[in-house]
Parts: C-alpha cells; structure tokens; sequence
C-alpha cells in the first residue's frame, strides 16, 4: 500500500478545525467546557493549529475512572480540547485507515457496525458447518506500541502527522509499551487497524474464505473441521508472534448449535440474547428505575437511557425476556408507550381507548417510547 503525504495542510486548515470542533460539541452543548470553548472559538483553534504545527501538542491528559460492563475496564477521557484535535486528525486520518480494512471487519467503520456483523454471520451460518471463535485477552490493554507505530509508518509519510501518532501511543500504556486507552476516539481506529494486519494475513497467507471481526472478537468458518482447526491454529500463531497477542482458549463447534458472538447467539435463521446479556440489561433496566426515581435523571435523560438499552434487546428474537422487561416497567407505574409520568402506565399507553365524548379531555399526554 502506497503511503500517502502532506495532509497536515487539510488538518491544519480552518473548515477542517471548525468541523472538529462541531463533532466533539455533538450532543454536549451545555457543557461548561464547550460553552467556554465557543466563546473563545477564533483563539483557541489558532493554538491547537499552532501547536500541531510544530508537533508541540500534548495528547497525555486524560482523566480516568473505572467502569464495570460487563467487567472492569478503565476509561480514559481525554479533556474537550484534545478531543477536537483528535477529531481534526481523523477527519483528514479516517479514510487511510478504511483503505486499510478488508470486507468483514466491522467496528468503527461507517456503514459497517455490529449488526451488519450479525447478519453477515448469520449468512455464514447457513453457509458453513463448523466454525471457531477468537477473543483476544486484554486487547486494548495488550496492544504493543511498537508494532503498532510501524504499522502505521507504512500508512503515513508526513514526520510531524508521525510524530502525532507517535505522541498519541505513548501518552498511555499499562505495561512498558504496551496498552491503548479505552474512550479516546483515535484508539478504535488504531486498535481496528492492528487487529487488519491479521486480517490481510488470514485471507492472503492461510487461505481463510470467510471470516467475520468485530474488533477483538474473530470468527472463521469452515466446513472441514481439522482444516478449520489447522487454520485457525496458524492464525493464532501470527497474531502471537508479530502482534504480541494471547487469546482467549479456542471455542470449536458446528454452527447449527449456534455462535456466541457480540452479546448475541446466532443462529441460521433467528438472534438470541445470551443469558450473560439478559441479566446484565435487566439489571440496567431496574438500576435505571431506581436512579430515575430518586430524581437523579430527568425524563428525557431516562428515556434515552432507556432507549439505549432497548436498542440491543430488540434486535433479537426474545418475545419472552421483552415481555418480562415490559412487565417490570408498567409495574414500576412508569410510561412505555405514551402518556404521562403521573398516571397508571397501562392506561397512558397509546393504544388504550375509553369511550368518552369528543369534548372529553384529560391531561395523559407526554413521550412515547417504542419497544
């Protein structure tokens, strides 16, 4: 792959610093850092065009705090600024990166996403008997640096673009070289281009037809279970020795049975919720209920919220689980199709008629929230 020079003149030019800003203010409009940094706007993107023109700028101040969904993980987020530098990169960055990626890679990718990558392994399971499953461990936090700035040397010619990146790896690891943090923009795109290198390996050195990635988690399809088996062990040893990877023990097994993938298990024909999957959204449902009725939420909040969750469980075929979800909610005397917060749920549900005369009026009128 050719590699591709002087684009620190479109990342340095005003529209492109301006869009930044737009895209790091999407949806935190009232926030005091946005609101401060908008009204001083002229100034502060002539610094950060400034300082990443002579490569000065200092990506490594990250406020960091833990999470636990489903396991621990530490959350880096970078201060408004950063993020409007890491967006003016992108920007101008993103479509190298996309050229790099082969067809069934499917995180942070536009037009891709998980549930393309669930209809595409849906696809492969009516297509294939066996298939093997691969989760790498600890991928952010295991990523080497080294292999990953010589990745991306062969991408980009621009030194101070280079020096960039490199600052961007370096202002964080958990082991010496090693490790990504999770919540900066630019480490999905550098994580999901490390985990291409295998990919081009995969299809070009062992012969794997079909595969679907979604990150770290890897899906090869076969209908020769030992030639399955002998591929995915060739695979493995790649990403070992030149990404410096370990995985997760290997999971073998016909796709009739069904392939735990992303949340999910897929099957030829329907998408279920793995049991992991629904006690952790029914927690969040019941959490969200408490949060909410303590006052901690607003509505709008909550039904976005709420939404969020709904969104992943709809996509499976769990008529059962949805109705019990539906139950805990019209039980809490909370709204889901309509109405208002200050009535029974049932009868402030859109589809719930009385037989009054047209002059009749009450006051159940509010949100809907589709399930």
């Amino acid at each position: 792959m050719k590699r591709i020079g002087n684009l620190m003149p479109l990342i340095l030019h005003s529209d492109n610093l301006r869009e930044a800003f737009l895209l790091a203010s999407k949806g935190k409009k009232h926030k005091h850092a946005v609101i401060d940094f908008r009204e001083h706007l002229d100034d502060r993107l002539d610094g950060i065009g400034v300082r990443l023109a002579d490569a000065t700028y200092d990506f490594s101040r990250y406020h960091r705090f833990t999470i636990y969904d489903p396991k621990k993980r530490i959350i880096c987020a970078a201060p408004f600024e950063t993020r409007v530098v890491l967006h003016a990169l992108m920007n101008v960055c993103e479509p190298i990166f996309e050229r790099y990626q082969l067809y069934d890679s499917y995180a942070c990718r536009k037009g891709k996403g998980l549930y393309s990558a669930l209809e595409r392994t849906r696809l492969f399971c009516r297509k294939y008997r066996w298939f093997v499953k691969l989760d790498v461990r600890k991928f952010f936090d295991t990523i080497s640096h080294e292999v990953l700035l010589s990745s991306v040397c062969r991408l980009f010619k621009d030194k101070v673009l280079l020096t960039h990146f490199q600052n961007i790896i370096a202002s964080y690891h958990v082991a010496d070289g090693c490790g990504l943090p999770m919540g900066n923009l630019t480490s999905q795109f550098l994580a999901n281009h490390y985990m291409a290198i295998a990919d081009h390996y995969a299809k070009e050195c062992v012969g794997i037809c079909d595969m679907v990635r979604y990150m770290d988690d890897i899906l090869l399809f076969d209908d020769d279970r030992e030639m399955l088996l002998a591929k995915a062990r060739r695979y493995m040893a790649f990403v070992n020795e030149t990404l410096r990877l370990d995985f997760h023990p290997i999971q073998l097994n016909q796709t009739g049975y069904g392939i735990p993938f992303c949340g999910y298990v897929v099957y030829a024909y329907k998408l279920r919720l793995n049991e992991r999957s629904k006690r952790r959204f029914s927690h969040k449902v019941k959490l969200l209920d408490e949060v909410w009725r303590m006052g901690h939420f607003a509505e709008k909040e909550c039904v976005q919220r709420t939404q969020a969750i709904y969104s992943f469980v709809n996509k499976a075929d769990a008529t059962a689980y949805k109705k019990r979800i539906h139950s805990y909610i019209e039980s809490s005397n909370r709204v889901l199709r309509g109405g208002s917060w200050n009535n029974n749920a049932t009868n402030c549900r859109v589809a719930n008629r009385n037989n009054n005369t047209p002059s009749n009026t009450n006051n159940n009128n509010g949100l809907r929230l589709s399930l």
